[in-house]
């Protein structure tokens, strides 16, 4: 049943038709993070995609992602947008219905600063082409166990060196960077803002190679559901997904969202 469910969903997609039983519009509530990546997502909402697939899909802010994965399974909402969580994976081996429902983000050469460490000129003079200079080092990471861990082993290895050569150090995203400039760290895996090269904001800043230099085409991000669509009618975990990619291949067409606007001058 989910299988045909889905294949319905593609094809619906691809014609660039809505998939929608008669009644009365199902209230989602989808967790997401304000970032350039999510175009595609807002887009969909404005141009009314969502609304024609008989969904009324509320966009919530995220602030953590450890919070949303626990709501998620929670059912005190439907859908999450977010990167890869070892909370997703404990869940999974408890037996928590909570599943991916679709890749979404990958490592593209051609954009996006996923997987950048960042650190000080006045530390790191010579820039961080060459991260052996981490080898000692204060490095910040996310303030939980996923993808910056994740970003930081492989930065690592490929130059010879394991977390055991450096001095690991856990604080928040809106943390991090504060103490970067403060001089108490002395570089930074930033798990948030990968839209823009926070390097081009002053001379202070240098940083590493990107996520996509290292490890091409790397699925990093994913969209993830939760009991109360596992739990119910697939037709409309089905039809959510027939929405998004119709918005998804309206903004790889070249139309743009008004939260792009909004966020270039936040």
């Amino acid at each position: 049943m989910l299988r045909r469910e889905l294949l319905l969903a593609w094809a619906c997609a691809g014609a660039g038709c809505s998939y929608r039983k008669p009644g009365p519009r199902r209230k989602l509530t989808l967790v997401a993070s304000k970032q350039l990546s999510m175009s595609g997502l807002y887009l969909t909402q404005e141009l009314g995609f969502f609304r024609d697939a008989g969904l009324d899909v509320e966009i919530v802010p995220s602030t953590n992602a450890l919070q949303s994965m626990a709501a998620l399974s929670g059912g005190k909402i439907d859908i999450v947008f977010t990167g890869m969580q070892v909370s997703f994976l404990n869940l999974v081996l408890k037996g928590v219905p909570v599943r991916i429902m679709a890749g979404r983000e990958i490592a593209a050469p051609a954009c996006g600063t996923a997987g950048v460490i960042y650190g000080l000129r006045r530390t790191f003079p010579k820039g961080l082409a060459d991260l052996r200079q981490l080898k000692g080092k204060r490095v910040v990471t996310g303030p939980s166990i996923g993808f910056s861990q994740f970003v930081l082993d492989v930065h690592l290895a490929k130059v010879g060196l394991s977390v055991e050569d450096i001095s690991p150090l856990v604080l928040s995203s809106s943390q991090s960077l504060a103490a970067l400039i403060g001089g108490s760290v002395d570089a930074v895996v930033l798990n948030n803002d990968m839209d823009r090269d926070l390097s081009e904001l002053g001379s202070d800043l240098v940083r590493s190679k990107r996520l996509a230099d290292v490890h091409p085409e790397f699925q990093y991000s994913y969209i993830y559901c939760g009991p109360t669509l596992l739990k119910g009618d697939v037709d409309i975990g089905a039809r959510f997904l027939a929405a998004y990619l119709r918005g998804a291949r309206e903004f790889a067409g070249g139309r743009s969202p008004k939260f792009m606007v909004e966020f270039a001058g936040a």
